[in-house]
């Protein structure tokens, strides 16, 4: 079954925000479907409760598969790869952000500048081997353990940022 959505920025939303007039024609005659089908994926979809025309479409589908993956295994890990097709596609990134930790404020700002730090000497060993060991050259380890740095930053400074992000509107 289908959950729906209680947040802002709803599956039906996002798809109303991304098509333009005109495009339901376009993407109904490339996905073999009618036009009003895909019109439909940008309205609330129908309930039990009220009469609303809206169906439940890719967006809503792909939520769902995910909520599946994670009802399984408790955690959404084996449905990484579809967020990292999925920023592939848009010229992105998709990075698991790490658990949060629950010592305070200094904690979470601690640990962002340790992972940063960590990150700036993965990098000066890359840059260290790539121009001065080997010219032109990395092997695996390197490579793998500098991209780890990289995705583990990445994800330090998105939980930071959400963290300011809810320390100014409290205020």
């Amino acid at each position: 079954m289908i959950r729906r959505e209680l947040k802002p920025g709803r599956d039906y939303e996002v798809m109303d925000d991304v098509l333009k007039r005109g495009d339901a024609k376009e993407l109904a005659r490339q996905l073999s479907c009618s036009p009003q089908l895909i019109r439909s994926w940008c309205r609330a979809p129908e309930t039990a409760d009220d009469f609303s025309t809206g169906k439940f479409g890719p967006l809503a589908r792909l939520r769902t598969l995910i909520a599946m993956v994670k009802d399984d295994d408790g955690i959404p890990d084996r449905a990484f790869p579809i967020g990292q097709y999925i920023a592939r596609q848009l010229g992105g990134v998709f990075v698991p952000l790490p658990l949060m930790c629950n010592g305070g404020d200094s904690e979470l700002m601690n640990r962002v500048s340790d992972v940063l730090k960590e990150t700036a000497q993965a990098i000066e060993e890359v840059r260290a081997a790539w121009c001065e060991k080997s010219p032109g050259k990395i092997d695996q380890n390197e490579g793998l353990v500098c991209r780890n740095e990289i995705d583990e930053a990445i994800g330090a400074m998105v939980q930071l940022r959400n963290w300011l992000d809810e320390k100014e509107n409290k205020s």
